[in-house]
């Protein structure tokens, strides 16, 4: 007997991260920090293209992407938190780290974005006083690397004390070497 809509919608949710690595939140935040979508099905060919989900997989994830229930009153597009730069360099970062980092998840709020797995770790935001791109407070660094420099307060707690600026594609590399140290997950 074939599944209805619902049912096939969710089977491949259930499936969701043995198949693919990473959880609907992990999709949804993706979505949410790309550079806008005018239509649905840009959103799906993005998927697609360039993190290599087939098609139904796609649609159903952008399905609910836009269902209600998703949208938080209090997040924000991240390209409004760190603006166009900070948001693409963001998207860079994040396709990155994705594969280092299961279950990566996005928190856009008004002034940061917040970085979770599914543990907070990580807060980024539009420098104030600086040439960088975007910037992040951090729980932990690699120990491995330059000792990064105490963080102002961001993402509303005292947890993130390390400031880590990220002014170019040269410090990729870097960031995410930090990154996933504070994830918990040092490069190996």
């Amino acid at each position: 007997m074939a599944l209805s809509p619902s049912e096939m919608d969710a089977a491949v949710l259930a499936n969701l991260a043995q198949r693919t690595g990473k959880g609907l939140d992990h999709w949804i935040g993706l979505l949410e920090s790309a550079p806008p979508f005018e239509k649905p099905a840009a959103a799906v060919a993005w998927l697609k293209a360039e993190h290599g989900l087939g098609h139904v997989t796609a649609q159903i994830i952008v399905r609910k992407w836009k269902e209600p229930s998703h949208s938080k009153s209090d997040a924000v597009p991240v390209v409004t938190v760190l603006g166009e730069r900070g948001a693409a360099m963001l998207q860079r970062i994040l396709s990155a780290l994705a594969a280092d980092v299961p279950n990566l998840q996005l928190m856009s709020r008004k002034s940061y974005v917040g970085l979770g797995a599914p543990v907070q770790f990580a807060v980024a935001a539009r420098p104030i006083k600086s040439q960088a791109v975007i910037c992040f407070a951090l729980i932990a660094q690699d120990a491995r690397l330059a000792p990064l420099a105490p963080a102002p307060r961001l993402g509303g707690s005292d947890r993130f004390t390390l400031l880590l600026e990220v002014g170019s594609d040269s410090d990729i590399d870097t960031a995410l070497a930090h990154l996933r140290a504070a994830a918990g997950r040092p490069a190996g």
